[in-house]
């Protein structure tokens, strides 16, 4: 299975819709690919649990990532789990973390995006409910 990768950026959708369908098509009768009962868990969520140590989307987030054609290479997606880590260092809750091109909401102690904007919307927008910001 080939990734997607555009301009050296990593397709982090793309490739989780791929493995799921992947994964869909191998299940078995009993409603999952090695046997087990499933217990209605989506293929993201199976994703977050497996890889907790890292940024997980939620599904808002990924919503805007796909209609904002924002693209996440796997560097951005270390340097969010560092700006992560540092906000919870500094006992923030909700955080704004600004990149190049991105602004993203984080709640930092479950390591959750939010929502994500890209820096066309950024301009003359207001982020409420936050704790701090890190600009990365």
């Amino acid at each position: 299975m080939v990734n997607q990768i555009s301009g050296g950026r990593y397709n982090l959708n793309d490739s989780i819709v791929r493995q799921s369908n992947r994964i869909n098509s191998s299940v078995d009768k009993t409603g999952t690919a090695d046997g087990r009962i499933n217990n209605s868990s989506s293929f993201q969520e199976i994703l977050n649990e497996k890889l907790n140590q890292g940024i997980s989307f939620s599904k808002h987030a990924n919503q805007r990532v796909e209609e904002r054609s924002i693209k996440i290479s796997e560097n951005d997606m270390g340097r969010l789990g560092d700006a992560c880590d540092k906000a919870q260092q500094k006992g923030i809750r909700e955080a704004l973390i600004v990149m190049e091109n991105s602004a993203f909401i984080i709640n930092a102690p479950n390591k959750v995006v939010i929502t994500v904007v890209d820096k066309n919307e950024m301009k003359d927008n207001v982020f409420t409910n936050i704790d701090g910001a890190l600009f990365i």
